[in-house]
């Protein structure tokens, strides 16, 4: 790629969407925090080494998005504070942010997501209307 990044797998456009803005699902390595598709909301998987905690947690919340992250640590203490301080909706430790069950809430923060999660016990929220009704009997 012109940035630097390379091309694990996919990249191409799409057999099934040739007209259009469409992807193979992709994997990229070599990714700097100033290649753009650092910050591109796609099936594209931006694999980033970074130097230590605190960049670790910069660099995922260095995106107008907040889907997913996944972080790959010998500590279980710095996966729980990753967990913690990582502005993302769901958060993967030592495996990628695929496959989540489909029991699990999904949704992310900031642009890439409504607020609302879409599995699990929180879609109750997401797909309920509330109404109160005060009614009083008497003079």
């Amino acid at each position: 790629m012109a940035e630097g990044a390379i091309v694990l797998t996919g990249g191409r456009v799409a057999a099934e969407r040739p007209h259009g803005c469409y992807v193979e699902p992709t994997v990229l390595a070599d990714i700097t925090p100033t290649t753009a598709l650092w910050r591109v909301f796609a099936p594209v998987l931006a694999v980033r080494a970074v130097d230590d905690f605190e960049a670790a947690v910069a660099a995922v919340d260095d995106s107008v998005f907040g889907l997913a992250a996944a972080v790959f640590t010998r500590g279980l203490a710095s996966a729980y504070r990753f967990a913690e301080d990582a502005e993302c909706g769901q958060v993967a430790v030592d495996t990628t942010t695929t496959g989540w069950d489909v029991h699990l809430p999904f949704g992310g923060f900031h642009d890439s997501g409504t607020g609302y999660r879409e599995q699990g016990e929180e879609v109750l929220r997401f797909s309920t209307r509330v109404k109160t009704v005060a009614v009083h009997f008497g003079a």
